[in-house]
C-alpha cells in the first residue's frame, strides 16, 4: 500500500550546542492551520544551525557516518483462502466506469534515533473516484479528497476524530489497465506549491496498475516515482514493485456479499528516498529507503478495486549540516471500497 507523507515536529526545546531530536508526524497536519503552527519545518533545523554560528557558540562536531541501514523488515499480510469457484478465462484487466468512494486508514508509529519514546499518528481519508472511458483507449479519472481526519499522540490542538472537509479535486488520465499516462519528469516545485498535495498524491495512487492478464500465479514487476513534501522541500520516492496474482475468497473486510471471489494481488515494494533544497539560506538533504508488503483485492469482471491492506517501514535521514537525525516510520494501511 501507499503511505501518506510525514512532516517533522519538535520533541523538545531547541538549545545551541546540545543534541536536538525531531519527530515525524503525518503531513495531513497541513489541513488544519492550528496543527500546522505546532509543526517544525526543515527550515527551523537550519535556523538553529545558523543561530548557533552567529552567537559564537561552537557547533557540535559531526564525524562522518556510514550510510544508514535499510529499514527493518515488514510483516506480510496473511493470504486469503482459496475458493471452490474456478476463475474465469485469463483476460486483460480493464477498469470499469462509474463512481467509487474509498476509505483510507493509516496508522503510523514514528521513532527518532536516540529517543526511547515514539509518536503515533492515525489518519482517515475519504476519496471519491469518477471514472469515464474515452474513445482513445484510455480512462479519465476525476477524483476528490472529500474529508480528512488526523489524530496525533503528541499534538492535541485538534479534537481527535473530527474530520476536516477538504473537497480537494484532482484529475488524471490512464490506460484501461490503470497505468498512468504522462510519465515524464515530475515538477517537484508545483507539487510542493500547495499544502494539500500529500493527500492528493495518496488519492492518485489508489488507481492500481494491472498490466498483465489476471490469472492464478501471474507475476509482473513495475516501478513508480512520486514526489511529496517535507515543509517546502520536495522528497522523491522511487519504488520497485513485484506483484503476484492469486484467485481467492474475498475476506469479510473487503467483500460486498458473502462468498465473493476475486483476485488477490500480493505485492512487495522497495523504495529509495532522496530530496534536497535550501531553507533559511542553508542546504538541507534528505535520504533514506524502505520496504513494504501489501495485498489488494480486485474484481476482474467488473473492473473494480475492492481495497486492500499493507505494512511498511521507512528510514529517513535529515541532514542540515551541523544537525543530522534519523527516523524510522512503521505504517499499517487499509483501503476499503464504500460504494
Amino acid at each position: 500500500m501507499h503511505t501518506l507523507p510525514v512532516a517533522i515536529t519538535r520533541s523538545r526545546p531547541l538549545r545551541c550546542g546540545a543534541p536536538v531530536h525531531y519527530r515525524l508526524s503525518m503531513a495531513p497536519a497541513n489541513f488544519a492551520s492550528r496543527l500546522l503552527r505546532n509543526s517544525l519545518s526543515l527550515g527551523a533545523i537550519v535556523t538553529l544551525a545558523t543561530s548557533c554560528a552567529s552567537s559564537g557558540t561552537p557547533a557540535p562536531s559531526t564525524a562522518p557516518r556510514p550510510t544508514p541501514a535499510p529499514a527493518p523488515p515488514v510483516v506480510a499480510p496473511p493470504a486469503a483462502a482459496v475458493p471452490d469457484v474456478a476463475p474465469g478465462a485469463p483476460h486483460p484487466f480493464v477498469y470499469g466506469t462509474g463512481t467509487y468512494r474509498y476509505e483510507i486508514r493509516t496508522d503510523a508509529v514514528i521513532t527518532a534515533e536516540g529517543d526511547t519514546t515514539a509518536d503515533t499518528v492515525s489518519t482517515r481519508a475519504l476519496v471519491t473516484y469518477r471514472i469515464a472511458r474515452s474513445d482513445s483507449g484510455t480512462i479519465t479519472v476525476d477524483g476528490t479528497v472529500d474529508t480528512f481526519t488526523v489524530t496525533n499522540s503528541r499534538i492535541a490542538t485538534m479534537a481527535p476524530g473530527v474530520p476536516v472537509s477538504t473537497g480537494v479535486p484532482f484529475t488524471m488520465s490512464a490506460f484501461l489497465d490503470g497505468r498512468l499516462q504522462g510519465t515524464g519528469a515530475i515538477d517537484s516545485t508545483a507539487v510542493c506549491a500547495t499544502p494539500v498535495s500529500a493527500v492528493v498524491t495518496a488519492g492518485r495512487e489508489l488507481l492500481t496498475a494491472l498490466p498483465v492478464p489476471l490469472m492464478p500465479a501471474a507475476e509482473w514487476t513495475d516501478s513508480t516515482t512520486t514526489v511529496t513534501c517535507r515543509g517546502a522541500l520536495p522528497l522523491v520516492a522511487r519504488s520497485v514493485r513485484q506483484s503476484r496474482a492469486s484467485w481467492v475468497s474475498v475476506p469479510l473486510d473487503w467483500s460486498r456479499h458473502p462468498g465473493d471471489v476475486a483476485y488477490e494481488v500480493s505485492r512487495t515494494t522497495t523504495t529509495t528516498i532522496s530530496g534536497q533544497g535550501r531553507a533559511a539560506g542553508r542546504q538541507v538533504d534528505l535520504s533514506g529507503g524502505g520496504q513494504g508488503s501489501s495485498v489488494l483485492y480486485v474484481d476482474a469482471e467488473l473492473g473494480v478495486l475492492l481495497g486492500g491492506t499493507g505494512n511498511g517501514s521507512t528510514k529517513i535521514v535529515v541532514d542540515a549540516g551541523t544537525q543530522r537525525q534519523e527516523f524510522i516510520q512503521a505504517v499499517h494501511q487499509q483501503v476499503r471500497l464504500l460504494r
